[in-house]
């Protein structure tokens, strides 16, 4: 019987958690029913090394790469190859994103514009999987030949600000849209009601065993006593910026610790400079990205994630995996992934609040053990998430 051809597609493998995922997925994978191809808008990010050999990485899409460079390489290139396509698209989206916009309606309304200049690829596939929400969605929509269209949408879409009459005509060309958490289900629904049937969960994956094993690696850095981890992009999203105000409150009240930040993002001058303004140099520590964060999960004494919100977080789930102490913060889909009290902390939204249940943990040993005692009893989310992507692949039509 013929093996399917399976196409995913992503913008690129940074250090972002549907990333991750992505890697995690195409390491379990069943090759023996499915091919599967990757395109990456950008060969780039810290787990393309990490792609299994099973997979055939696609040559990068044209067209994109004019959108990144410098507008005089730009018009060297249509000078030169009598190419003018690039140029055109390029003053198309600088008219387009006149005035003032989130970053990401300011991808959705680029989109219009470059994809003149982006060719349809050529091969036919059986399912198409954008593995994350804007532009891999557009992308399978208008410029792949496949039956079976999915798209995943990886964070609380309200919270996005994408503006839904764009996305629209989109989704309703996908026979499934997936999220990653019940709440991000339940908003996608809220938002697009006669769509609902089409609305589908499905959690991200990890491999227990994995980093069960990568957790065990050597690092330099010193976790000497008491060590708070978070993990993530340097970004608003992830609210960085409250928890330098937790930690300079920690201190205040005596507490010795380290807090240790994984991740890089737009917002490291913004972070560094409050650091500095708080005379936290030696103890709120931005890392920076590291390939393999799980021996530092390991060695912390807890892992707290303060964000405003978040779909569903991989790092929480690696966190469980390793049976750290958890402390999250009050968004909207946080009690999808914690019990608070149960496998770990909920705090609110808030400097002060995040201090003072940190503090809670640091003080109180016995509850660390607790929390770390019932985590080692949840089960981590498997390949029966596969099932689902497989059953889509072979039964879904519009």
């Amino acid at each position: 019987m013929r093996k399917k051809k399976v196409l995913f597609v992503i913008n690129n493998l940074s250090a972002g958690g549907a990333e991750k995922a992505l890697v995690s997925l195409l390491h379990e994978w069943d090759y023996s029913r499915y091919d599967v191809d990757l395109l990456l808008f950008s060969h780039s990010g810290l787990f393309l090394d990490q792609v299994p050999n099973t997979v055939r990485l696609l040559p990068e899409p044209y067209g994109f790469r004019f959108f990144d460079m410098p507008i005089a390489q730009v018009v060297r290139h249509a000078l030169t190859h009598f190419d003018f396509g690039p140029l055109w698209a390029r003053m198309r989206m600088k008219k387009a994103l006149r005035g003032s916009y989130p970053a990401t309606v300011r991808e959705q309304l680029t989109w219009p514009c470059i994809a003149p200049v982006i060719p349809p690829l050529d091969e036919p596939y059986d399912a198409a999987i954008a593995y994350l929400q804007k532009t891999p969605i557009y992308y399978i929509v208008e410029k792949v030949h496949a039956p079976v269209k999915i798209g995943f949408i990886h964070n609380d879409y309200q919270h996005l600000q994408l503006r839904a009459a764009f996305d629209r005509p989109y989704f309703e060309q996908l026979q499934v849209l997936a999220s990653i958490s019940e709440s991000c289900v339940h908003i996608l629904k809220e938002t697009f009601p006669d769509l609902s049937s089409r609305i589908h969960l499905k959690y991200n994956m990890i491999s227990k065993s994995m980093i069960q094993r990568l957790a065990e690696a050597p690092i330099t850095e010193e976790f000497d006593g008491h060590t708070v981890l978070s993990i993530g992009r340097l970004q608003s999203q992830k609210a960085f910026d409250q928890a330098i105000e937790s930690c300079a409150l920690l201190v205040a009240k005596g507490y010795r610790f380290r807090w240790y930040i994984i991740g890089e993002g737009p917002d490291r001058p913004l972070l560094e400079e409050k650091i500095k303004a708080y005379g936290l140099e030696q103890i709120f520590i931005l890392l920076g990205l590291r390939a393999n964060p799980y021996p530092y999960l390991q060695k912390a004494t807890l892992y707290a994630q303060p964000s405003r919100y978040e779909g569903k977080s991989i790092a929480i789930d690696e966190a469980k995996v390793l049976g750290k102490p958890i402390v999250v913060t009050h968004y909207p889909s946080a009690t999808d992934q914690i019990t608070h009290g149960v496998n770990g902390l909920i705090a609110e939204m808030s400097p002060e609040a995040v201090a003072e249940t940190i503090a809670q943990l640091l003080d109180d040993a016995a509850l660390r053990s607790q929390l770390t005692e019932n985590l080692r009893q949840e089960a981590a989310v498997g390949k029966e998430e596969l099932t689902k992507l497989y059953h889509w692949i072979e039964t879904t039509t519009l």
